[in-house]
C-alpha cells in the first residue's frame, strides 16, 4: 500500500506498490510527475472531488484510488502475471534469445542436443491461443484466458523460469490519471528484459509494451 501526501506544492509518496512478477516498487521508485494543480484536473480527481479540492482531500483521493488499483491487481494477479510473461516470451522467441548460454538461467537437463536449432520448436497452436487471449485484452477477470505460465513451462522447460522471475529488478512506477506505468529489467545482464515498460489501464489491459 502507498500513502500520498500533498502539502505546500510538494508531493510525497510513502509505502510500496506490488506488481507481482513485475516487482515490488518502493517509494523511491514511485513517481507522480504532475504538479498539484494539474493533479486536480485529472479525471480521477474531478469525478470524485471536483476541481477545487484541498490538498488533503486530493491526497486522500489519490491514495485511495491507487491502493484500490493495487488491490485489483492482486485480485487478478494470475492474468496480470501471465500477460507480462507472454510479452517477455514473445520478445525472447522473436530474436532467438540464447538463454542457454547464460549461467543460472538454464535447466540443462532439458536442453536439446542443438539448442540453436531446436530450443524454439513450433508450438503454434498453443502460442497462437495465448497471443489472441492476451493481445490488448483486459486482465480484470472479465475474460477467461488460458494458463500462460503453465503452457510456457511445459513447452520450454529448459528455461529456468523461477530464476528469471526471481531476478526481476523493478526500476520505475509512474502513477497517472487512470493508469499506472512500470519499468523493470532482468538480473542476468538485461539480455532478455532491459527497461521493459508497459502501461496498465483500469481494466488492467497492457497497452504500451516496450522492451529496449
Amino acid at each position: 500500500m502507498i500513502d500520498i501526501r500533498i502539502q505546500g506544492g510538494k508531493i510525497r509518496v510513502a509505502g510500496s506498490f506490488d506488481l507481482g512478477y513485475m516487482g515490488r516498487y518502493d517509494a523511491d521508485k514511485i513517481h507522480l510527475y504532475d504538479q498539484p494543480d494539474r493533479l486536480r484536473r485529472w479525471d480521477v480527481a474531478v469525478s470524485r472531488l471536483g476541481p477545487d479540492c484541498t490538498d488533503g482531500a486530493l491526497s486522500a483521493c489519490l491514495t485511495e484510488y491507487f491502493n484500490a488499483f493495487e488491490e485489483k491487481i492482486h485480485n487478478n494477479q494470475k492474468q496480470v502475471n501471465d500477460n507480462f510473461l507472454i510479452r517477455a516470451f514473445e520478445d525472447m522467441e522473436a530474436c532467438g534469445y540464447p538463454y542457454w548460454e547464460i549461467d543460472g538461467l538454464t535447466r540443462r537437463e532439458y536442453l536439446p542436443p542443438d539448442p540453436d536449432e531446436d530450443v524454439y520448436p513450433p508450438h503454434w497452436d498453443e502460442m497462437k491461443a495465448l497471443e489472441l487471449a492476451h493481445d490488448r485484452a483486459p486482465n480484470d477477470g472479465s475474460l477467461e484466458k488460458p494458463d500462460v505460465e503453465a503452457i510456457l513451462r511445459r513447452n520450454f522447460p529448459s528455461l529456468d523460469w523461477d530464476a528469471l522471475l526471481a531476478s526481476i529488478q523493478p526500476e520505475h512506477l509512474s502513477l497517472e490519471d487512470g493508469k499506472i506505468a512500470f519499468q523493470c529489467s532482468d538480473g542476468f545482464g538485461e539480455g532478455l528484459l532491459c527497461g521493459a515498460y508497459d502501461k496498465l489501464d483500469e481494466k488492467l489491459t497492457f497497452t504500451d509494451w516496450h522492451n529496449y
